[in-house]
């Protein structure tokens, strides 16, 4: 396996390269163009990734959520961007295929008996309150004793 993706990783390059000429003589500047717009998109994906994932790390850390999908698929996101900026078609074809492998979340469903340590555990602020009936509303005024 290892001498496998030792070959892919030399044989890449002459690959490219002759998909430079080849693309090249086929479509001209358009090609070009092609490689100029690939290799701003690839810098685009690895900068929005680079400013999104700490705040999406921090929503699912407050949801009590596992980080672990969350990294994979921001490490996803940046080999893909990696390889947009590299120039040429095969890079290109790679680098799609990345981006379309789907990241699964282990989402298991919890225990009834079982609750989150994140959860907002305030009856006044929850949307689905149904403990409307506890809340006992009324004034007051404190009177000191007379002693």
């Amino acid at each position: 396996m290892r001498s496998i993706l030792l070959f892919g990783l030399i044989l890449l390059p002459f690959a490219e390269i002759w998909g430079y000429f080849r693309f090249g003589s086929l479509y001209g500047w358009w090609f070009l163009i092609y490689l100029i717009v690939m290799g701003i998109l690839g810098w685009r994906l690895i900068q929005e990734e680079k400013t999104l994932v700490l705040s999406r790390f921090m929503s699912i850390m407050a949801h009590g959520g596992n980080p672990i999908a969350l990294i994979l698929g921001a490490a996803k996101n940046l080999m893909a961007g990696g390889l947009f900026l590299f120039p040429g078609i095969f890079t290109d074809i790679i680098a799609i295929i990345l981006m379309l492998i789907p990241i699964q979340e282990n989402t298991e469903r919890k225990e009834e008996g079982e609750s989150n340590p994140f959860e907002n555990k305030d009856p006044i602020n929850k949307k689905n309150n149904s403990n409307k009936g506890d809340v006992i509303e009324g004034e007051y005024r404190r009177e000191d004793d007379p002693e």
